[in-house]
């Protein structure tokens, strides 16, 4: 009988362990870019591999600014550490490609315009609160490692829902 309880136990134990497993998300979040010197809007999916490693696609658009704007894809991996009920803090790595438009007008010159795509290394951390069980707040600080002057600090802030 010891034996039996203890076997369900194990089973209902590594049953909890796997529930996020497969688990996916959409969100939506605010960043600011150092470089862009600009806020912008995003989108964002998530597949949670394990209970602790996800992947995450985004899509961020950089207003106008200066005569610059910027938008970029990612794709990280995050690696959750529970901290405390509902927190959740990660470190984040990964890789991205960012395109960079600029149009400047001078009184009496010509425009000068064009646009430089640049692939991107990602890498940062955040924090994520459950409000509920499928809806959660993050914030987010990623450096994105650009050539030729390109790289910059960015801070998001979001919200996803998981289902």
């Amino acid at each position: 009988m010891k034996k039996l309880l203890l076997l369900v136990c194990a089973a209902v134990m590594s049953l909890s362990a796997s529930a996020q497993a497969g688990d996916k998300a959409l969100g939506a979040q605010l960043v600011f870019g150092s470089e862009t010197n600009s806020i912008g809007f995003g989108v964002k999916g998530q597949y949670y591999f394990t209970d602790q490693i996800r992947g995450e696609g985004s899509f961020d658009y950089f207003l106008k600014n200066k005569g610059i704007s910027m938008w970029d894809i990612n794709a990280n991996v995050h690696y959750l550490f529970d901290v405390a009920n509902k927190v959740k803090v990660y470190p984040l790595a990964g890789l991205g490609y960012t395109n960079w438009s600029y149009k400047y007008e001078y009184p009496g010159h010509s425009v000068i315009e064009g646009s430089d795509g640049r692939l991107a290394i990602n890498l940062g951390g955040g924090a994520e609160y459950e409000l509920t069980k499928d809806l959660s707040v993050n914030a987010e600080l990623k450096y994105q490692i650009v050539s030729n002057n390109y790289s910059q600090l960015v801070l998001g802030v979001g919200v996803a829902y998981k289902f």
